[in-house]
């Protein structure tokens, strides 16, 4: 008995079809049925019932079809340990973080990974959301933070911090006590923002436009805390993702939820869908899906 016979059978299975499974195996339909047929004899038993009208497995077929399946699985996990040993398992996690808001969601799960895996060897590279992804498809980063919204098919991507963008406005501002605000009200605001280099500029931007309203910033800057600090003393107002906000000093200012439309703000993990998944960045990823930070 071969793992070639394991997985034909398995995928005949599957596919409940000797047709359908040839197919999806590369081979000819004769090849795949007389390799069940031999798997047959050698077994002493019918795993297929040939009679019935539609595919259907014998008693000893559904038996040996959960060994197979196991043996399979098996076989696969058994692979990837050879795999990561090969690829060296205390290796190396080339991380990309985006300023601020990754660093300070990401800083207690880079501490619990160090002291997880701490002969792994964690390269930290600070990066914008672009840069961020351009350097993942390129290879030169194995993961990044990113601030949503990021699409391409080329990348996989996990939801890390599920959260919105919220209205910040100085103390005594008219809008300081309303718990909602539509960006109709605010289009006359002087609005502070990140600069262009920050993907979420143009998020911001774009949701202006699905209000129907050209947006313009009255200062930008690249730094965030900055604009906190601006809208916190009277300077204008800011449109600052939520978790940022709570991070920072936020008696001093006041938050209410954005409306037509709403702004919904998700912090995210992203690697490449095509590349082989070592055993740090495994552990890193499997990390963040399951712990909360």
């Amino acid at each position: 008995m071969t793992l070639t016979q394991l997985e034909y059978f398995a995928e005949t299975v599957r596919s409940g079809n000797f047709t359908k499974a040839a197919g999806k195996l590369f081979v000819s339909q004769p090849t795949l049925s007389r390799a069940i047929q031999n798997l047959e004899k050698e077994l002493n038993t019918i795993l297929i019932d040939r009679d019935a009208k539609d595919f259907q497995l014998t008693r000893d077929g559904l038996i040996f079809f959960s060994y197979a399946e196991d043996m399979l699985t098996d076989f696969r996990e058994k692979t990837r340990e050879m795999m990561d040993k090969l690829e060296n398992a205390d290796g190396k996690l080339r991380l990309g973080i985006t300023p601020t808001t990754g660093a300070i969601y990401f800083f207690s799960a880079i501490y619990r990974f160090r002291e997880l895996y701490p002969v792994v060897d964690l390269e930290i590279e600070e990066v914008t959301t672009r840069q961020g992804m351009e350097m993942v498809l390129s290879g030169q980063l194995d993961m990044s933070v990113v601030i949503d919204p990021v699409e391409d098919s080329q990348l996989i991507k996990l939801p890390v911090v599920n959260s919105e963008a919220v209205l910040l406005v100085p103390k005594g501002h008219p809008l300081g006590k309303r718990r909602s605000v539509s960006f109709a009200e605010i289009q006359n605001e002087p609005m502070l923002m990140v600069s262009k280099e920050y993907m979420y500029h143009d998020v911001v931007a774009e949701k202006f436009r699905e209000a129907g309203i050209e947006p313009h910033f009255a200062f930008e800057s690249n730094q965030w805390e900055f604009i906190f600090e601006m809208v916190a003393n009277g300077q204008g107002i800011s449109i600052l993702p939520k978790p940022l906000v709570d991070k920072f000093n936020n008696a001093r200012v006041h938050q209410a939820h954005l409306e037509k439309p709403d702004f919904p703000w998700t912090l995210s993990l992203i690697r490449r869908k095509d590349k082989y998944l070592s055993t740090p960045c495994r552990c890193f990823w499997n990390m963040c899906q399951h712990e909360k930070f």
